[in-house]
């Protein structure tokens, strides 16, 4: 597994020198990855998309967080993931177990890895979820102290998961990772909130210190509806008011349209 990930590196090292678009490379069903040069740090970033979003959408909103806010995090690792078919994500095409073998395996080949950030939206946390339970649960595969207290874990307005739909996490995950972090929106212009807003308070409030509350205020959103805020998380102006328009919102950012980065702010400095 060490060699495959070193063959990878260095193919994306090349192309990426050459290039300024990033390399995406398929690791398994709904999963890419791609590797940057960046001398600010070596750390991992997974980003997870919604309810059926397409992995070439997903790899869009993970290339602009990397341009907008990754890149000084210290970000050299990319890995995308498509949304689930199934809103609970009960049909399990994502190869995860394929995508928490190769993060454990860079944490323990590039031996300098201090954080991996997770970033899910709405039913991609469910995924998520699902990753840190093969990462850290009852039989998790990371559970030594190497990999402890590295994965920074934001479930954006998403669901807490449990019973027929989606995998929950436990104490004994959280007990492994450094922090969960419930991210909401609210446009004070309009006295609105997020679609998932009562689940992320919910959620803020399951693990004690381990979790919080990040609410971000996106006056002038211009949306009229909660589930346009629902992608508020994404995109700080989404394309449509009055709902949800997945794919412009996942790939369409300019000046008046910026990826929303803003929860990302809780690791400057940490």
């Amino acid at each position: 597994m060490k060699a495959i990930i070193f063959f990878y590196l260095t193919i994306l090292l090349i192309s990426n020198l050459y290039s300024q678009t990033f390399n995406w490379m398929k690791l398994g069903n709904g999963i890419q990855y791609s590797f940057v040069e960046n001398d600010k740090g070596n750390d991992i970033f997974v980003a997870f998309g919604g309810w059926k979003a397409k992995q070439e959408w997903v790899n869009s909103w993970c290339s602009e967080l990397y341009k907008t806010k990754l890149k000084d995090l210290g970000i050299k690792h990319l890995f995308s993931v498509k949304g689930p078919d199934d809103v609970c994500n009960k049909t399990g095409e994502i190869q995860i177990k394929a995508l928490a073998g190769f993060i454990k395996n860079i944490i323990y080949a590039t031996y300098y890895v201090d954080r991996v950030i997770i970033a899910a939206h709405s039913s991609g946390s469910f995924v998520a979820n699902e990753l840190l339970d093969i990462l850290y649960g009852e039989n998790g595969i990371a559970k030594d102290s190497f990999y402890v207290n590295k994965v920074h874990y934001f479930n954006l307005d998403g669901g807490i998961g449990g019973g027929d739909c989606g995998t929950a996490l436990s104490d004994i995950v959280v007990k492994y990772i450094s922090k969960v972090y419930a991210v909401a929106v609210y446009d004070s212009s309009t006295q609105m909130f997020s679609s998932n807003y009562e689940t992320m308070r919910k959620l803020s409030e399951m693990f004690g210190e381990k979790s919080e509350m990040i609410l971000l205020d996106v006056a002038g959103s211009g949306c009229t509806d909660k589930w346009c805020l629902h992608d508020a998380v994404i995109i700080r102006k989404p394309h449509n008011p009055n709902k949800y328009d997945l794919e412009r919102d996942y790939t369409l950012f300019d000046d008046e349209h910026k990826v929303q980065s803003d929860y990302l702010n809780v690791l400057i400095n940490k």
